[in-house]
């Protein structure tokens, strides 16, 4: 009589796609959402500040100012003298640092519904010192805050329900990384919707993650007599760029702007949320990078829906 037990099956490896939350994209009316969406805007700005700083400190200029600095005091002192000097060098150059990047979170608290409903003559031509092209992510920026990558793998519901909301299926969403070129904008033909008459239209495009969580977020602005929509700010929450989440986003915007509201042109805005900048352009060329990256992308959703000429 054998004593062993028989041998056990092996675990099973199917992947259960009925366990994973639904990705969905649309445009929301709902104050909360809006509120959520400008939250993640915000943020966005903010975290340039940590881009913006990492860019100074490493930034050829600077760390060979510092290893100057730190020779000539390394001459004229002894071991114990130029061990304390040089930490206190050190802790008021990042307290520099931390003073010339802080236009960013001053910038970020002016993310609200007031800068939401502003002027449209001033959010074509907002002032500043600087003006970027393209937004992160975003959050990113996009922003600078959103890289084109595999999109994040999700549970799809092919509906459209009565509040205009779209799934985004995993196997029919395109991965290609954006283009550096393109000039940023393009031009596309509306099928003439009906909706609202008003002239100028704020519209607030979100990602949720499931039921609750909103992970992405577009911002448009759009000219109905002048047939034009901006993108206002564009960006994903930190944990989720790189995961196709910014080209849904882009795909939905257009198809909104183009498909239901007549537009026949689509740019990023001038002085969108995340094209500020407070250091010189020496230290921005990461966010110039990712502001073409953006503006290829932008292209690319165009050409892919038929739209760009």
């Amino acid at each position: 009589m054998s004593l062993s037990s028989p041998p056990r099956p092996p675990p099973s490896t199917k992947f259960n796609t009925a366990d994973l939350p639904t990705l969905t994209t649309y445009p929301t009316t709902a104050f909360s959402e809006k509120t959520s969406a400008l939250r993640l805007v915000a943020d966005s700005v903010a975290q340039q500040r940590q881009s913006a700083s990492f860019a100074l400190i490493t930034h050829p200029y600077s760390l060979s100012a510092i290893i100057l600095l730190l020779g000539v005091l390394s001459q004229s002192l002894d071991y114990a003298t130029f061990a304390t000097t040089a930490g206190g060098v050190v802790m008021i150059l990042l307290l520099a640092v931390r003073m010339a990047t802080g236009g960013y979170i001053t910038m970020a608290e002016t993310i609200n519904f007031a800068w939401l409903e502003s002027s449209p003559a001033a959010g074509l031509h907002r002032g500043g010192k600087k003006h970027g092209r393209s937004p992160s992510g975003g959050s990113n920026a996009a922003s600078g805050n959103v890289d084109p990558a595999p999109v994040l793998a999700s549970k799809t519901n092919n509906n459209n329900n009565a509040t205009g909301r779209r799934s985004r299926n995993n196997s029919n969403s395109s991965t290609r990384s954006g283009s550096g070129g393109g000039n940023g904008n393009g031009n596309c033909n509306g099928n003439g919707g009906a909706g609202d008459t008003k002239d100028v239209e704020n519209i607030v495009i979100v990602s949720k993650w499931g039921a609750d969580e909103i992970i992405g977020a577009l911002v448009l602005r759009v000219w109905r007599k002048e047939h034009k929509a901006v993108v206002r700010a564009w960006t994903v929450k930190l944990r989720y760029r790189g995961k196709g989440v910014g080209r849904g986003l882009l795909e939905e915007g257009v198809r909104v702007a183009c498909k239901e509201r007549s537009v026949i042109r689509v740019e990023f805005e001038r002085g969108h949320a995340n094209s500020h900048k407070v250091l010189p352009d020496t230290f921005n060329k990461g966010f110039e990078r990712r502001e073409r990256r953006a503006k290829g992308m932008l292209m690319e959703v165009l050409k892919e829906q038929g739209l760009g000429r």
